[in-house]
């Protein structure tokens, strides 16, 4: 008998772990999905001009360019992220080498200048990204098939122990 609980046991737990989806340990992104990457030298231009465009893209100030690179592997899981990069540019000219596909939507500007910012603003304005659909039936059926294999197997033990007694 012993055998068989910890067998029972064991397998909701296994099943348990099954269930549980995987994680990106990346991180979550609270930047906006259309910006630019600024460095101290040229975030102030950079604001000037978005400024005046009165366009929707925020300008973010970044000290290293780690930090730029990690903006830009958020990228890779957001079909929406647009993004300028004003500074840091070898960084971004490494990532793009890694990931060609966001060509279109990483746009690099090695000679930063008001109308090379104005242009770079008015390409990354007209990519077009597609509308993030969320699927919640995988996840519900998902939680369904596990809560009833819970379910059924702590029933049939509950019942078991009280027809014992």
């Amino acid at each position: 008998m012993e055998f068989k609980k910890v067998f029972l046991v064991s397998l909701i737990f296994l099943i348990c772990l099954c269930g549980l989806s995987s994680i990106s340990a990346h991180g979550v992104d609270v930047t906006d999905d259309t910006m630019i990457i600024a460095n101290e030298s040229n975030c102030i231009l950079a604001k000037e001009i978005v400024d005046e465009m009165n366009v929707n893209v925020t300008v973010y100030k970044f000290t290293s360019s780690g930090e730029a690179e990690h903006i830009m592997e958020h990228m890779l899981n957001n079909s929406n992220k647009r993004v300028i990069v004003l500074s840091y540019q070898d960084t971004a000219h490494d990532f793009l080498n890694k990931h060609s596909d966001l060509s279109n939507r990483l746009i690099i500007v090695d000679d930063v200048n008001n109308q090379t910012i104005h242009s770079s603003i008015n390409q990354l304005l007209s990519v077009k990204t597609q509308p993030e659909t969320v699927n919640y039936i995988l996840p519900l059926i998902g939680g369904v098939i596990i809560g009833l294999i819970i379910g059924l197997g702590l029933g049939v033990l509950i019942m078991k122990r009280k027809y014992k007694i």
